[in-house]
């Protein structure tokens, strides 16, 4: 995603994204501007615009930059779990990941911007289905269709983070979790 930037662009994105994130914590997104962006990273207007061609745009890359994190974060790089422990163990580092982005992602919501969300869904759906088509889990649940498997429980696993972000009363995330190793048949 950066591998063409110098060090001064990347810190000049790195500056626009927090000022974006910041800032969608206290207003709804469509009522923050360029300006406002600009504002808060300190910087000026035209450097924005070398960088991104409207606020969408740094939206996007923002969102982008989450889904890589998440995804370089939450899925274990251990290949000898079992496939039922990869898979408990990649949900509860989802949990955390989400709880520590908190803030940002019920700015997302509120402010009308979780559609480009579903990016991370897509996204995940198909890191998942590579990994049920790997042989280890193949030979568990052969007449199961790794991307069918994918998209439902990547859907139904951010169905449950939204409801889990937005109850006034979220249950713990453990009690989340014990509930979860009931839907994962695999071991």
């Amino acid at each position: 995603m950066e591998e063409h930037l110098d060090l001064r662009q990347r810190k000049t994105r790195k500056l626009l994204v927090e000022a974006l994130a910041h800032l969608m914590e206290e207003k709804p997104f469509p009522d923050i501007s360029v300006v406002d962006i600009c504002a808060r990273a300190m910087v000026h207007r035209t450097t924005f615009y070398a960088h991104f061609t409207d606020k969408q745009e740094l939206l996007r890359y923002l969102l982008e930059g989450l889904e890589q994190q998440c995804i370089s974060t939450c899925l274990p790089r251990d290949p000898e779990r079992s496939p039922r422990e990869y898979l408990l163990t990649a949900a509860r580092n989802v949990f955390d990941f989400f709880d520590a982005h908190r803030k940002l992602y019920l700015a997302c919501i509120t402010s009308g911007t979780d559609v480009q969300v579903h990016v991370l869904e897509d996204c995940a759906a198909q890191e998942l289905a590579r990994l049920l088509s790997e042989p280890r889990f193949r030979s568990l649940s052969p007449q199961v269709d790794p991307q069918v498997a994918a998209h439902f429980y990547t859907g139904a696993m951010l169905g449950l983070i939204r409801w889990w972000l937005t109850d006034s009363h979220p249950l713990p995330a453990s009690h989340l979790l014990t509930n979860l190793e009931q839907f994962i048949p695999i071991q």
